[in-house]
């Protein structure tokens, strides 16, 4: 009678298997024979993730010693042994392990000499297949002459039999034979908290020059989105997890603020054209170590890098990932290492909110990159707050945004932040309401973890007047960034819009609680303090933004209900200045002369808005300056016009 080969290799394991290597592997490390020696235990942990992980690239010797060691990839490993001594210090412990245990356990790890890779082998399997009077020795004595991996992989592999059943093949066949003398030792009950949600922190800067902290600033960010793939897990957004930069908090503080149960900390290093990253994953509620690993790759492979990082964590947290997002985090990405230099300085001058000083970094890394598909993105970020700023003519500033995002999709449909900005310009420049609707649920598919996408979405459907729907989305959001400044403005925007003027309030008074308090705030609270007839507090903060055409649009409107027509006139009079010099300020006309009870002024401008298709008649629905106008047929019209549900 013939039987199936005990032993796996990690493209055979299934993931229950899967869950049982890492079980076990976590008894061995913990074992007696490992204790103390940490860096054995290290070893055995990274050849063992990365085998059943199917990376068995990096299980070649130099990659090992990159990886652990800290050597460069292309070191000789002839005259330097560190790889070989640790993996014969592992295959002893492992037989002096396997020596003193007190069960047998269900699978067994070994290391084969001559090879990086392990093995696992199911006993009860073995000794079905052995006869019964003979046991098959397993060789723990290091050779001579151990080869790198990437030559022993094929002598192992021709010494391994056939594809080998897993366990529960092999226990469905042993039970049709009616075979029942053998212990199978179940999948040991893990005791590790689940872990449902997730924080990035900083990734720390080891160049010792602060200059270069925008890489790591941008390998954090690059991670974060990333994970933030994995529609299982909530994974807290970079505005928030960057506000610990430098914290002394303690990791169980930060998990409480951000109500996370794990963190991901860690390091990079860039080197030549080379960047080395470690990670360690962090059960942050009991500040106890889960998983640590180090990465060494070219520069050129860094995103493809992030990728694996975000999946390996994933895998660590046993959380469930569709077959559509493995794929996602797998597909190939690479990029020019100066364009990525280029764009990452320019990333930073966008986060910083200096997209007009962005749009250059950035031109030049799609000039040396034009496949650059994250750069294409982030332009078209740029172009859209140019615009929506009044920084840049709508004209110019729309157009570019649209072309830009386009693009970004077409290199990579992937990317979530390409989706967002095809939406944001499809209401822009063309008021195309549907294309933008489908963008931003393309752009959640692809990220639900992002907060930019959640209150851009919330926006959207204010807009569109499902105000119940945008206040849940924003909700969302400020779970996904409780600490941004941004999420908290737009949530107060849902509750302005709903009429809701004290929850509005309250979640601006929360903004400038916040540490770095951004200069934003001037603007909301202005429009909200008017609706809420505190005209005196508006008129200060409006006048905080000096000749804005909002603000002056807005001001003029709240002297128009206080009764101060002369004032209200001269907001009309600098905001016919602005319009001649930018083209902007013709819906803020339109606001004055309807809080002046003007109302075919008002419409005459709404109608030269609608003309030009300018940006504030998107807000045409929900305006509450607008609600003098709203029972005039031309109102409903203009509406219906501009497409926007009656």
């Amino acid at each position: 009678m013939s039987t199936t080969d005990p032993v796996s290799t990690s493209a055979e394991l299934s993931r229950e298997q899967v869950c049982l290597v890492r079980d076990h592997l976590m008894e061995i490390i913990v074992s007696p024979a490992f204790a103390g020696s940490k860096r054995a235990q290290d070893f055995l942990q990274l050849i063992v993730e990365h085998a059943v992980a199917g990376r068995l690239d990096n299980l070649r010797e130099r990659m090992i010693g990159a990886e652990m060691f800290g050597r460069p990839v292309d070191y000789d490993t002839a005259n330097d042994a560190v790889v070989r001594v640790k993996a014969t210090e592992v295959r002893r412990k492992l037989a002096q392990y396997y020596q003193e245990a007190e069960k047998q356990p269900a699978v067994r790890i070994e290391l084969p000499v001559g090879s990086y890779v392990p093995r696992f082998q199911w006993e009860f399997l073995e000794r079905l297949s052995e006869p019964p009077t003979e046991t098959a020795p397993v060789a723990f004595a290091e050779s001579a002459t151990t080869q790198d991996a990437s030559h022993a992989t094929g002598e192992t592999a021709s010494r391994t039999p056939r594809v080998l059943v897993g366990a529960l093949a092999g226990l469905a066949f042993l039970a049709a034979a009616g075979y029942i003398g053998f212990t199978v030792w179940p999948k040991r009950p893990s005791t590790r908290p689940e872990v449902h949600s997730i924080a990035i922190l900083p990734l720390q800067n080891l160049s010792g020059d602060s200059q270069q902290d925008y890489f790591a600033d941008g390998m954090t960010e690059e991670l974060i989105s990333d994970l933030g793939q994995v529609s299982a897990l909530r994974v807290i957004s970079r505005t928030s997890a960057m506000s610990y930069k430098g914290t002394k908090k303690t990791l169980p503080e930060i998990a409480r603020e951000l109500s996370v149960d794990a963190v991901v900390e860690g390091s990079v290093l860039r080197e030549g054209r080379q960047v080395r990253i470690t990670a360690q994953l962090i059960d942050a509620r009991n500040d106890q170590h889960i998983w640590s690993r180090n990465y060494v790759r070219d520069l050129t492979s860094v995103l493809a890098l992030q990728g694996e990082v975000a999946q390996t964590i994933a895998d660590e947290i046993s959380i469930h990932m569709t077959p559509q997002e493995l794929a996602r985090l797998a597909r190939v990405r690479t990029v020019d290492p100066e364009a990525q230099e280029l764009y990452l300085q320019g990333a930073q001058r966008l986060n910083a909110g200096d997209p007009r000083d962005a749009i250059g970094y950035l031109q030049k890394a799609i000039d040396k990159d034009p496949n650059y598909a994250q750069a294409h993105a982030a332009l078209a970020r740029s172009y859209g707050w140019m615009g929506e700023a009044g920084w840049m003519p709508y004209s110019e500033a729309f157009p570019w945004q649209k072309t830009e995002a386009i693009k970004a999709i077409q290199l990579d449909d992937a990317l979530p932040e390409g989706h967002v900005e095809l939406a944001n310009a499809a209401m822009n420049l063309d008021w195309d309401w549907s294309t933008q609707g489908n963008e931003f649920k393309r752009a959640l598919e692809l990220n639900p973890s992002s907060a930019q996408v959640r209150w851009a979405y919330s926006s959207y459907l204010e807009r569109m007047g499902h105000i119940a729907e945008a206040i849940s989305e924003s909700k969302v959001a400020l779970q996904l960034d409780p600490v941004s400044s941004r999420t908290s403005i737009n949530s107060a925007w849902n509750y302005y819009f709903a009429r809701q003027y004290d929850k509005s309030l309250a979640q601006m008074q929360r903004v400038s609680e916040l540490q770095n308090s951004p200069s934003e705030i001037a603007f909301p609270l202005g429009v909200i303090y008017v609706e809420k007839g505190m005209y005196e507090e508006a008129i200060q903060k409006f006048q905080e933004l000096g000749g804005a055409p909002h603000a002056l649009g807005h001001m003029g409107n709240a002297y128009a209900r206080m009764g101060k027509v002369i004032e209200a006139r001269e907001m009309i009079s600098k905001l016919q200045d602005h319009l001649q010099k930018t083209g902007i300020g013709r819906y803020e006309i339109a606001l004055v002369y309807a809080g002046l009870g003007e109302k075919n002024e008002a419409f005459s401008w709404l109608e030269k808005s609608f003309v030009v298709r300018d940006k504030g008649l998107t807000y045409l629905k929900i305006d509450p300056c607008l609600d003098p106008l709203r029972s005039d047929s031309r109102f409903q019209d203009l509406v219906r016009r501009v497409g926007l549900p009656s």
